[in-house]
């Protein structure tokens, strides 16, 4: 159920944290500059097109002195700062393996998705390798991704620790393996699928079709309204399988026959009943979460009535700058961090006063 917000004069400039309310405003803001490649938007690896080859069989790129990347079910093993990197002698048998493609200086790079069994043998590897290495271990450990000895840790632990290189193979082998874990049979005949064309592909051996991976476009919103006074405020929305205190920016799937400003003008408002215009694209980042491609855009909002749809959105809000600020400090609203794109593109609002 909607409840409607009355507001006297002295706090018209406010920001309401309720489900619906009602203002009289006149439109304009100040554009946002493009988005930065930042964070997962990084790119620093030639995919190679050509080498990955027609079939599955990647030793001749073993032989020509791959490294290879560990994924399993969306964490990489990590160690010493960075992706644990290993020859072909450590992966087991019967995994995925990917053609991630090759870095400035020329190494290439297989990236290898770990079943539950392959899971267990290279942590079984590891486990007797500390063993035989326990001192070296007790006198610098570390931890995290700077640990001295492999460790296992998801995605977006690492997204702002990882080199240019190295994030965007981290993107390709999470994203990749994620489809290729959910897509192990022909959607035309059931039957298992073989992967080919350097893991990049699979073929359905009884059809000989083909089936490629998966991205799904979501559109993501800076959504600002300026009042009569020339102030502008952003909508944030409270996500109902969130703690009450997390606000973020509003966004949704593109679906089938639309443009992407059309997805903007819909989602908007299918979850807040506002009305937008003017959507303007300002930047894209992978989010292999299991398979997103997050392209950011800002809107302009006339007016600054709305009303949650409370079943995905339990709560809405506008914030000038300074009160967003504020309650982020203060630790009334968990904003995104820049991790992702839509706290990139939330941060690039509140500078851009």
């Amino acid at each position: 159920m909607s409840v409607e917000a009355n507001f006297g004069s002295d706090q018209a400039d406010t920001a309401t944290a309720v489900v619906s309310g009602r203002w009289d405003i006149v439109e304009g803001m100040k554009p946002l500059p493009p988005v930065q490649p930042i964070s997962l938007a990084r790119h620093g690896i030639d995919r190679d097109h050509l080498t990955r080859g027609q079939d599955g069989d990647l030793s001749e790129i073993w032989a020509s002195g791959a490294q290879a990347v560990f994924e399993y079910r969306g964490t990489l093993l990590v160690a010493g700062g960075g992706l644990f990197l290993t020859d072909r002698e450590l992966v087991p048998e019967g995994q995925t393996e990917v053609y991630l493609g090759r870095d400035p200086q020329g190494t290439r790079y297989i990236g290898v998705s770990l079943d539950d069994a392959g899971r267990s043998h290279i942590d079984a590897r590891l486990d007797a390798s500390r063993a035989r290495d326990a001192s070296d271990l007790l006198t610098a450990p570390g931890e995290g991704i700077d640990s001295s000895e492999p460790v296992w840790l998801p995605l977006r632990h690492l997204a702002e620790a990882l080199d240019d290189v190295q994030v965007s193979l981290a993107c390709e082998i999470v994203g990749l393996g994620n489809w290729h874990r959910a897509h192990r049979f022909s959607p035309r005949t059931g039957t298992p699928t073989t992967p080919v064309l350097g893991g990049w592909v699979r073929r359905d051996p009884e059809s000989g079709s083909e089936h490629f991976p998966r991205t799904d476009p979501a559109v993501i919103v800076v959504i600002v309204n300026t009042d009569e006074s020339g102030v502008e405020r952003v909508l944030l929305g409270n996500n109902a399988a969130w703690e009450s205190d997390r606000y973020s920016l509003l966004a949704g799937f593109v679906e089938p026959g639309e443009t992407l400003e059309h997805a903007v003008i819909r989602e908007i408002w299918e979850e807040a009943h506002l009305e937008v215009t003017d959507p303007r694209y300002l930047g894209s980042q992978p989010w292999p979460f299991p398979c997103s491609l997050m392209l950011g855009f800002s809107a302009i909002a006339p007016s600054r009535d709305f009303a949650a749809d409370e079943a995905e959105i339990a709560s809405l809000r506008w914030f000038a700058r300074e009160e967003l600020q504020n309650a982020i400090a203060n630790g009334e609203v968990r904003a995104p961090s820049t991790i992702s794109i839509a706290g990139q593109l939330l941060h690039s609002w509140l500078d851009n006063a």
